[in-house]
């Protein structure tokens, strides 16, 4: 019953600050996804994460939003939040810790995470260059349900323009 009760709870405080958010009300937005967060919602965590990551309605804070997205990774291996870390670190210059985010991303399904590796693969960044690996990530990225349209536009378009010729 009580865990019936949580999850209701955090239905319905998730909707209020999402409303809140669209409407331009950051404070309760911001409320409303903490209380959402402390009650476990992981999806409410990578939400109030990304709030002090971009400074919406709140000063940024780089190094609270990467402590959120790290919890919500710990709580639900999150792609949304490995791949916001992976962000984080790219955005420091920190291109190995930048990959091996990236690749949480990918192993916890993300397709958007395969083509992230296959770039990192393809420029060097925080690895060797792999001709070979880049192919195999744009495949699974290409192929991906979870991926937004855009990304496997990229993925495909890469794919065309790499992928060796038939004689």
């Amino acid at each position: 019953m009580w865990h019936e009760a949580t999850v209701i709870e955090t239905e319905a405080l998730f909707r209020i600050a999402d409303a809140a958010e669209n409407a331009g009300d950051h404070d309760l937005a911001r409320r409303s996804f903490e209380r959402c967060a402390a009650l476990g919602d992981t999806g409410a965590l990578v939400r109030l994460a990304y709030i002090h990551d971009e400074g919406i309605g709140v000063p940024v804070d780089k190094s609270l939003a990467m402590r959120l997205y790290q919890r919500a990774w710990r709580r639900d291996k999150d792609a949304a939040a490995a791949n916001n870390i992976a962000i984080l670190y790219r955005d420091k210059g920190r291109f190995r810790a930048m990959f091996r985010w990236f690749r949480r991303t990918a192993e916890a399904g993300d397709g958007g995470g395969h083509l992230d590796m296959a770039k990192c693969y393809l420029d060097g960044s925080g690895v060797r260059k792999n001709l070979q690996l880049a192919l195999r990530h744009l495949a699974v990225a290409a192929g991906s349900d979870d991926i937004t349209e855009y990304e496997r536009e990229q993925a495909q378009a890469l794919l065309k323009t790499l992928a060796p010729r038939s004689v």
